[in-house]
């Protein structure tokens, strides 16, 4: 048995279309292979209401709870407010049990009220998952991102904050 632990929840899967870049399919493959590799799973408890306020303005969680979201690449999926506040539950766990969030959707392009620093679209991205996480902590942090898109969302969170040192390297 592995001892890292990975933050999932079948959940995730349960939200989207298979011809969306996003789609279900890349995690569960992945859910698949570290499952067969002995990896243990802790399954996460979706964020609170009060833990989202700490990196998103109430007007924007409204939105997104009413899903009325005017993005062409981040669609209004039904229920996407619940499936966000697990994903987020996924990374505050994760920080917690210095594990790794095998979850869906994404978050670090999402700003604290949607797109962020003049860009005209949330990347998929609902809530800022490692912003929630960080903020729940309430320690410093060095957040390194290294997917292929910079976060703008989480540069736009933190950009101010000097307990948060922020490097993309996309």
């Amino acid at each position: 048995m592995v001892g890292v632990r990975i933050i999932f929840t079948r959940k995730c899967l349960e939200y989207g279309d298979l011809y969306h870049p996003k789609n279900s399919a890349r995690v569960e493959e992945a859910y698949d292979v570290l499952r067969d590799r002995g990896y243990r799973f802790l399954e996460p408890e979706s964020a609170e209401e009060d833990t989202l306020l700490k990196v998103h303005g109430r007007e924007y969680l409204d939105s997104l709870k009413e899903e009325k979201i005017k993005d062409p690449d981040t669609c209004a999926y039904t229920g996407i407010y619940e499936y966000a506040k697990i994903a987020a539950g996924g990374a505050i766990a994760a920080a917690q049990n210095g594990g790794l969030s095998l979850m869906r959707p994404p978050g670090h392009h999402a700003g604290s009220n949607g797109p962020a620093l003049g860009v005209s679209t949330r990347g998929f991205c609902y809530l800022n998952n490692v912003a929630i996480a960080v903020r729940q902590l309430g320690e410093s942090t060095l957040i390194l991102d290294i997917d292929g898109r910079h976060g703008n969302g989480t540069q736009e969170i933190f950009q101010n904050d000097g307990s948060v040192v922020y490097v993309s390297l996309h």
